[in-house]
């Protein structure tokens, strides 16, 4: 959210105050909101996040609406052991030696894949290890525990389906356009097409066999 409209960057990120990133990569006309945490994570072409985010071991694809305080990939402790906190399996900040390098190596492969056009509502927290499919929608609030199909709006705790964005036909012509992966230039050419009924854009636009 702004009360005034920003200016981004084609090849640089906007970075808000206060936030921090590590091992992260980034694609074209990025924002990220103040006071985000991202770890361990891949965010695409014009992706945005709103104040305080917390994104780890994820990849982000392209054009996705993040409101604030969302969390998307949250890193779980071993609670099948005899004690799950930080202190016994990654310890050294209380004095502690032998931190279970096996253990967080593996915590951080376990990738949160979030699809290309995917609106995410605030307070949303998203799983490590799930997939959100492309134009998919995550109310506001909503704890999700499992995959997201495609075009599929979900929400509550845990989140369920609440209804399909579209027809399967929509669904599957719209996959076909695939709009997310034009370039610069189509998308300019085109770029009041995104205000037609969704029919006639994929009238217009559906490849030609």
């Amino acid at each position: 959210m702004h009360i005034e409209q920003v200016s981004l960057s084609q090849n640089s990120p906007t970075i808000g105050k206060g936030t921090k990133i590590k091992n992260t990569t980034f694609g074209q006309w990025i924002e990220i909101g103040e006071s985000n945490l991202i770890d361990n994570s891949k965010i695409g072409d014009y992706t945005y996040t709103g104040q305080y985010c917390f994104i780890q071991n994820s990849n982000l694809k392209k054009f996705i609406s993040m409101a604030a305080m969302v969390r998307i990939g949250p890193t779980n402790h071993p609670y099948d052991r005899p004690a799950q906190h930080i202190s016994l399996y990654n310890g050294e900040a209380y004095g502690f030696n032998n931190p279970d390098k096996k253990f967080l190596s593996k915590r951080t492969q376990i990738k949160t894949i979030i699809g290309n056009d995917v609106w995410i509502g605030h307070g949303a927290i998203i799983q490590a290890g799930l997939t959100v499919g492309n134009g998919a929608v995550i109310g506001s609030g909503a704890v999700v525990t499992k995959d997201v199909a495609p075009y599929t709006i979900v929400g509550g705790v845990p989140a369920r389906i609440i209804k399909d964005r579209f027809s399967d036909e929509i669904k599957t012509d719209l996959e076909k356009i695939a709009w997310w992966n034009w370039s610069r230039k189509d998308i300019d050419k085109h770029y009041l097409d995104f205000r037609l009924p969704v029919k006639e854009f994929i009238d217009k636009h559906i490849p030609k066999l």
